[in-house]
């Protein structure tokens, strides 16, 4: 069984190599991501390897640190598009092998894109 360090590289690793399939293996089926900044959220594990495998340009995602317990893990990245590089904190919690819920955190305000993945949701004000 892959320690939680593990499977937060992991995630980290497939997705900047665009392995999807590897991806979707760490996600649970009832996954919940939250973006509580913009209100945005998902239901799924599909949903949110859609969001990540429709996110626009030619993105990479740096870990600067992570910190683990045996369910949960804070992870602090550089995400980078091109020349811009913005800092984010993603708390995760799993079961097992797999990760079952994903909060994330940009320290710096924004709009939220627009979305292709019809997965992504929004909260009224």
């Amino acid at each position: 069984m892959s320690t939680a360090r593990e499977i937060i590289q992991q995630h980290w690793a497939f997705a900047n190599h665009r392995d999807w399939s590897n991806f979707a293996r760490l996600l649970d089926p009832a996954l919940r991501y939250e973006v509580p900044q913009t209100r945005e959220y998902i239901e799924s594990g599909e949903g949110y390897l859609d969001m990540f495998r429709t996110w626009p340009g030619a993105w990479t995602a740096t870990i600067q640190k992570l910190i683990c317990e045996e369910a949960s893990a804070v992870c602090v990245i550089d995400f980078a598009i091109g020349a811009e590089v913005v800092v984010g904190i993603s708390i995760f919690e799993l079961d097992g092998s797999r990760i079952v819920a994903v909060t994330d955190y940009w320290p710096e305000p924004y709009e939220p894109p627009l979305r292709v993945s019809s997965h992504m949701k929004r909260r009224a004000e």
